[in-house]
C-alpha cells in the first residue's frame, strides 16, 4: 500500500508541474483573458489551449507513441469539446484509448450553476476524481475542490486563483491531503498534508514563466517561448521547459502544421523530447457559430 501511495503522490507532483501547452495571454481585454484562464485552469488532459474565435464546437483525435518506429507503447484519443461565443469551455469530453483500443482514462467537464464539474475516472491508477470549479461575480474561477478516491486512500486537493486588474491569471494556491483508508474504507488515521504556490509571469502579453514554490522549499519553473508568422497573422510553435534545481528535466515543443480560411489550426505535432521522442499528433475538426 505504501509503495502505491509513494508512486501516486510523486505522479501527483509531476502533474503538478506538468508543462500544460498553452497560448495563455494577458492583454487589455478582460473577456478575452477571463476565457483563457478560466481554459487553462481546467488543465484538460493533453488538450493544447489556443485563442477560440467564433467555434461553436470542435472534435479533435490524436495518436501519440513512444518512439518513431513502434506502435507498441501508442495510444489514442478522441476529445469533444463545446464553446460558448465568448471561446469559454462549457462542455468537453475527453477518452483515452491504449493500443489495445481500452478505454484507460476518461473526463467529463461540464457547466453548473456554480460553475463546472470535471468528472475523472483513471482505470490504469484505479481511481475516480470530481473536480468542482466555482466562479466569482464576473465569472473568473476562484477555486477549484478535488476529491479523489481510491481503495486505499483518498485525496483531497483545494486550489485558489488570483488575478491582476485586468482578469490576467496571476496566482495559484494548492492545499492537498491524502488519507490511508482501509478495505472497509475507514480511516487508518495516516495522512499527509502539502502545498504550493505557483506564479505567471508575461512579457509581451504572453505567458513567458511559471515559477513554482513547495511546502518542502523546492523551487521549479517552467519557460515558454513563442514562433509566430507575422505575413498570416497566427502563431506557429510554442516551446516549453519544465527546469528542476536549475537542470531541464523535460522539453515539449508544439507545432502547429495546417490551418484553415480563418487561420484557426487543423493539425498539430506534439514532441516531449525527454521521454524515448514522445510523439503526438493530432487532427481537429470545427463548426462555427
Amino acid at each position: 500500500m505504501q509503495k502505491r501511495i509513494l508512486t501516486f503522490l510523486l505522479t501527483s507532483c509531476l502533474s503538478f508541474m506538468s508543462i500544460k501547452v498553452m497560448a495563455l495571454t494577458c492583454g487589455d481585454n478582460l473577456t478575452k483573458n477571463t476565457v483563457e484562464s478560466n481554459n487553462y485552469i481546467f488543465q484538460i488532459l493533453d488538450y493544447i489551449d489556443s485563442p477560440i474565435k467564433g467555434i461553436k464546437q470542435e472534435v479533435r483525435n490524436s495518436t501519440t507513441k513512444l518512439g518513431s518506429d513502434s506502435d507498441v507503447n501508442s495510444t489514442t484519443a478522441k476529445h469533444t469539446l463545446m464553446y460558448d461565443s465568448n471561446g469559454l469551455i462549457t462542455q468537453s469530453h475527453y477518452d483515452l484509448y491504449s493500443e489495445k483500443d481500452i478505454r484507460i482514462y476518461s473526463e467529463h467537464l461540464q457547466k453548473n450553476k456554480s460553475g463546472w464539474e470535471n468528472i475523472i475516472e483513471d482505470a490504469e491508477d484505479k481511481t475516480n476524481s470530481i473536480i468542482q470549479f466555482s466562479t466569482d461575480e464576473q465569472g473568473k474561477i476562484v477555486l477549484s475542490q478535488q476529491t479523489k478516491k481510491a481503495a486505499d486512500f483518498v485525496f483531497v486537493e483545494t486550489d485558489n486563483y488570483m488575478y491582476d486588474t485586468n482578469n490576467c491569471l496571476i496566482n495559484k494556491n494548492v492545499q492537498w491531503q491524502l488519507k490511508e483508508i482501509d478495505e472497509n474504507g475507514q480511516y487508518t488515521g495516516t495522512e499527509q498534508k502539502g502545498a504550493s504556490t505557483y506564479t505567471f509571469e508575461y512579457q509581451n502579453q504572453q505567458l513567458a514563466k511559471v515559477l513554482y514554490q513547495f511546502s518542502n522549499n523546492m523551487k521549479n519553473e517552467s519557460d515558454f517561448s513563442y514562433q509566430y508568422d507575422n505575413e498570416h497573422h497566427r502563431l506557429m510553435s510554442i516551446d516549453s521547459s519544465y527546469l528542476s534545481a536549475g537542470k531541464e528535466a523535460a522539453h515539449y515543443v508544439t507545432k502547429f502544421l495546417t490551418f484553415n480560411e480563418k487561420n484557426d489550426w487543423l493539425t498539430a505535432s506534439k514532441v516531449k523530447n525527454n521521454q524515448g521522442g514522445k510523439q503526438t499528433t493530432v487532427t481537429r475538426e470545427l463548426t462555427y457559430y
